[in-house]
C-alpha cells in the first residue's frame, strides 16, 4: 500500500532537523523542531489584527511558521530570518510565498532595510539563546529591539526554568520580560517568554489604570 508523501514529509523535515543538529549541535540548539504546542504558545502571543510585521529567527525547519499561519497571521506579515541555507530553502518550498531571508540575526536591521520590511509589530525567537556565547546574544537581541515598535514584544522559547534572556542582557537593554505560558507536553517541557523596552510597559501600565 503506498504512503501518503504528506505523511512522509513531517519526518523528512525532522530528519533533516536532525543531520543539522549532529553536524552543528551549538547553533542548532536541540535535537527536534519545535512541538506544534510549543509554536501555538509561540504564535498565541501574537495580535494578527494589529497592523506591522511578524519577524521570525531561526525558521528551522517551519513550525513556528506553521503555527503563526494558524492563528491568523496573514503570510504577507511574516519573514523569517533563517542563516542555514537548507534549512532557509526547506522553508521556502514548504511556504511559497513567504518571504524568507538568509542570513544572521545579529545583523537583522541591515536585512530589513534591503528587504524592505517594515514596521515590525514582533520578534518570534527560535533562536537556542542559551547555547550562544552572551555577547553574540546581546548582538542579536538588540538587533530585535531596535526593529521593534515602542510597542512591539519579542517572544522567546527556553528548555530552562529561568528567563533565557539573562539579567544582565535585560538591565543593559533596558527589558521587561515575563513567562507568558509552560508548555509541558513540549519534549522537553519549554515556556514562552515575552520581553518588551521598559519604557513600553510603563506605558501600557498607565493605559491599564
Amino acid at each position: 500500500m503506498p504512503v501518503d508523501p504528506k505523511r512522509l514529509a513531517p519526518l523528512r523535515r525532522n530528519l533533516s532537523f536532525l543531520r543539522r543538529w549532529l553536524r552543528n549541535p551549538k547553533a542548532v540548539g536541540a535535537v527536534a523542531p519545535s512541538g506544534r504546542s510549543l509554536a501555538s504558545a509561540m504564535a498565541a502571543e501574537i495580535d494578527p489584527q494589529a497592523p506591522g510585521w511578524v519577524i521570525e529567527l531561526g525558521g528551522g525547519t517551519g513550525n513556528i511558521t506553521a503555527a503563526l499561519l494558524e492563528a491568523g497571521v496573514p503570510l504577507q506579515d511574516i519573514a523569517v530570518v533563517e542563516r542555514d541555507p537548507t534549512f532557509a530553502k526547506l522553508i521556502a518550498g514548504r511556504f511559497p510565498g513567504l518571504r524568507v531571508l538568509q542570513g544572521d540575526a545579529a545583523e537583522l536591521r541591515r536585512l530589513l532595510r534591503e528587504a524592505g520590511i517594515g514596521p515590525v509589530k514582533a520578534v518570534v525567537s527560535g533562536l537556542p539563546l542559551l547555547s550562544i556565547p552572551e555577547r553574540s546574544c546581546l548582538r542579536i537581541i538588540s538587533e530585535a529591539m531596535e526593529v521593534l515598535g515602542d510597542e512591539g514584544i519579542l517572544v522567546q522559547f527556553t528548555y530552562s526554568p529561568t528567563s533565557p534572556v539573562s539579567r544582565r542582557i535585560s538591565s543593559r537593554l533596558g527589558l521587561q520580560g515575563q513567562r507568558a505560558s509552560w508548555v509541558v507536553d513540549n519534549i522537553p517541557p519549554a515556556s514562552v517568554w515575552r520581553y518588551r523596552a521598559e519604557r513600553a510597559g510603563k506605558l501600557l501600565q498607565k493605559r491599564s489604570a
